[in-house]
């Protein structure tokens, strides 16, 4: 009689559970006693992933929106609609400073302020500014305006400050912040200072548009182009 090839399975190993269905049982355990991590966990990743993304939106609708004021602005000043000019540059310069052009608002406010001869606030808006200037162009051109402002003002040793700081800066306001430096020296009585000031930037500056300028205020104060021998010698006395 033939033997059959079936291995037959005794009732035991029925009733014991499949090492497949076994190792879905461990899962499925696993998965339960998880859970609240597994969904806490993923809630969170989605969480953070649609946070960024509102974020980054949200960033770049601001952007957009402090980008239209800022130029609106511009208009505004440019039309000589200085209320309105001062208004929205102002407003960008206290709520939106973290954006570049919220922080530039403050030093175009600075001149919507002087066409309108406030100068008080002008100085006020200009310091603002400065306090957290990064842009070498504009910085110079704000220490430059700040060094007029406060001349005109009268405190001239705090333009000769303004105006020493703009002149150490590479920019198109160099020459005119040398100047200013040079005459906020004599202004506060400085003679030989200023002089020197002057007589250094005609050096510096030969073709300069304000050499004229330059000549005449030494003129003013009785002293040549160049320095003499002996204004030379004391101001560079030889190293012993």
């Amino acid at each position: 009689m033939a033997v059959s090839s079936h291995r037959r399975v005794s009732r035991k190993a029925l009733r014991q559970p499949d090492e497949f269905v076994t190792i879905l049982d461990w899962i499925g355990d696993l998965l339960a006693r998880n859970l609240a991590r597994v969904i806490i966990g993923t809630a969170i990743t989605v969480t953070v992933i649609v946070t960024v993304s509102l974020l980054s939106l949200y960033s770049t609708h601001r952007q957009r929106i402090v980008s239209e004021q800022f130029y609106r602005a511009i208009n505004a000043l440019s039309d000589k609609d200085y209320k309105s000019a001062e208004e929205d540059f102002a407003a960008l310069s206290r709520n939106e400073s973290s954006y570049s052009l919220g922080h530039l608002a403050g030093f175009y406010l600075a001149a919507t302020y002087l066409a309108q001869n406030k100068t008080s606030k002008a100085r006020d808006a200009l310091r603002d500014y400065l306090a957290e200037a990064d842009n070498r162009l504009f910085r110079q051109m704000a220490l430059t305006q700040l060094g007029a402002t406060e001349e005109d003002l009268g405190d001239n040793r705090e333009a000769h400050a303004a105006y020493s700081q703009a002149a150490s800066l590479t920019g198109p306001e160099k020459a005119h912040a040398q100047i200013g430096a040079a005459r906020t020296l004599a202004l506060i009585g400085d003679r030989q200072g200023a002089i020197a000031a002057y007589q250094e930037f005609l050096r510096e500056n030969p073709f300069s548009q304000q050499r004229s300028e330059v000549i005449e205020a030494l003129a003013q104060m009785g002293a040549p182009s160049e320095p003499t021998a002996r204004s030379a010698a004391a101001n560079n006395p030889p190293r012993r």
